[in-house]
């Protein structure tokens, strides 16, 4: 998989802590700043899922669907 250059706008305490965070642990604000991507992802990937989940027994009844798609008289 590729790397692709992006650019954001942060605050500057947030990039104080960054160098900070980067000259102790000998890496690269790039790569931390892709870990905390990631993590973030995936935690909003989890909360995404369990809302996905939590709608489907939120249902619409067959004959709303059917209604709404001009399919009702068609269909009997």
């Amino acid at each position: 998989m590729g790397k692709v250059m992006i650019s954001a706008k942060i605050d500057e305490s947030i990039n104080e802590r960054l160098n900070e965070y980067a000259k102790e642990l000998q890496l690269s604000k790039s790569w931390i700043i892709q870990q905390a991507l990631k993590q973030y992802l995936d935690r909003y990937d989890e909360y995404l899922s369990d809302f996905r989940i939590s709608s489907l027994s939120e249902g619409i009844p067959h004959e709303e669907v059917l209604k709404e798609y001009g399919l009702s008289d068609k269909m009997g």
